[in-house]
């Protein structure tokens, strides 16, 4: 699993006033924590975060660089944004160890809802994320549930899902993720244009 780099500053002052000005010159603040270790605030250029996450995965590892001090390995735990910029404003840090696991909420992801359509069949969602735990390296972006072989109405609970190798589900298997329900035909256009006409003359 390729990792990516994160360029991380420690930081001294944690007010409101340097955050604020943290982010004018285009830095965001945060925090690194991990099992039993004391909190350590940061930050980091938001420039760099984006594109990591872009290339790597919004649960990649990072190898966290701060001058003077021994790389530490992490993932993003969590990102604060702005409710009307959507600017990141804060991240959390958790720095991790390649032999113990983590939990994560993984967003879920339907495969084959076209192939629903086609037998009038629609997926509702009972669920936005999944609660899953395993080694950081083996943590997915999302969970992929695949429909494509539903052949009419059902619920397809946690233990359906076909989860990768190294991870398992953090709760109870028979959670409801997706309802799948019959779609209700409507009339065709040809027959509400008859009705139409029908009802004039």
């Amino acid at each position: 699993m390729q990792q990516g780099i994160l360029n991380i500053e420690r930081r001294a002052v944690t007010n409101s006033r340097t955050s604020k000005k943290l982010r004018n010159n285009g830095y965001i603040p945060g925090s690194i924590s991990g099992r039993g270790k004391e909190s350590i605030s940061v930050a980091v250029k938001a420039e760099e975060l984006r594109k990591g996450l872009a290339t790597y995965g919004r649960y990649a590892l990072f190898k966290l660089v701060m001058q003077g001090e021994k790389p530490m390995i992490g993932m993003v735990k969590d990102i604060y944004y702005s409710p009307l910029s959507r600017n990141m404003l804060n991240v959390d840090i958790q720095q991790v160890s390649l032999n113990e696991e983590i939990r994560a909420e993984l967003p879920i992801r339907i495969k084959g809802a076209d192939v629903l359509e086609h037998s009038k069949l629609m997926a509702l969602r009972q669920l936005d994320t999944i609660s899953v735990k395993g080694l950081p390296q083996d943590i997915p972006d999302e969970v992929i549930v695949d429909v494509s072989n539903v052949k009419g109405a059902e619920n397809i609970n946690v233990s359906n899902i076909e989860f990768p190798q190294g991870i398992v589900p953090d709760g109870n298997p028979e959670q409801i993720v997706l309802s799948i329900v019959e779609t209700k035909r409507g009339k065709s256009s040809e027959e509400t244009e008859e009705a139409s006409e029908e009802e004039l003359e």
